[in-house]
């Protein structure tokens, strides 16, 4: 009878600190309405996509298979984390600062104008959104706990923006405007020194659209120092 009491506590131990622990990982997850540094996070996926236009596809944090380009162009108190383009399957090792939050796409459309074509800034936020009306499934881990609820992280341009509007500031180059986005994103607390594990992965179900099966599984060791 004892064997059996103490076997009873230990899982009621086990079960209670378990869910304390994911309690206290879902804390670093910011829900969408929360600003970081004065900006909503629906700026910050439009700062994360001038961010991935800046780059070579030598050296871009979205091209990267394994992290040695994590550093890249990061600056400010908000650190981008990046999956791949279109369907994509990738492990990545990232060291980070201290102190930074993390922002990142799950899985998410940009559009705008090319070829010299024409665009209003309400019909790119149109085509940005299309397969993001047939998400088919999307889930985040991180340090093992999975992150609830992550169909309601879906965040849009909330205004057009150029495309090269980082660019601008360092050299004479084109506007590319109107562009939009849409997608699943999640911003993060800043993380403990350490090691951490994060997972993520999502796919549309959108038969007769471009890019409408995309899939991204995503996988992260984040060594922040």
């Amino acid at each position: 009878m004892k064997i059996k009491q103490l076997t009873l506590l230990c899982l009621l131990y086990c079960f209670v600190s378990g869910t304390a622990f994911a309690k206290n990982d879902q804390s670093l997850v910011l829900h969408i309405n929360e600003q970081v540094a004065g900006k909503a996070q629906h700026e910050y996926a439009n700062l994360w996509w001038q961010w991935a236009s800046i780059m070579s596809d030598e050296t871009s944090p979205i091209r990267d298979n394994d992290g040695k380009y994590c550093h890249v162009s990061q600056s400010g108190d908000v650190w981008f984390l990046a999956g791949g383009y279109g369907t994509s399957k990738i492990k990545r090792h990232c060291v980070i600062p201290q102190g930074k939050h993390i922002f990142f796409p799950i899985i998410n459309m940009a559009y705008w104008p090319e070829n010299g074509a024409t665009k209003t800034c309400d019909e790119v936020k149109e085509r940005s959104a299309l397969n993001n009306s047939e998400l088919y499934f999307v889930y985040v881990e991180l340090n093992g706990q999975s992150v609830p609820n992550m169909r309601n992280n879906r965040i849009k341009s909330k205004d057009c923006f150029d495309l090269h509007g980082l660019l601008v500031k360092q050299k004479a180059v084109a506007k590319v405007y109107p562009a939009a986005t849409d997608g699943y994103w999640l911003m993060l607390k800043p993380l403990a020194q350490g090691l951490h594990s994060l997972k993520f992965n999502a796919q549309y179900q959108h038969d007769s659209a471009v890019h409408g099966n995309m899939m991204q599984d995503i996988e992260y060791t984040i060594e922040v120092k």
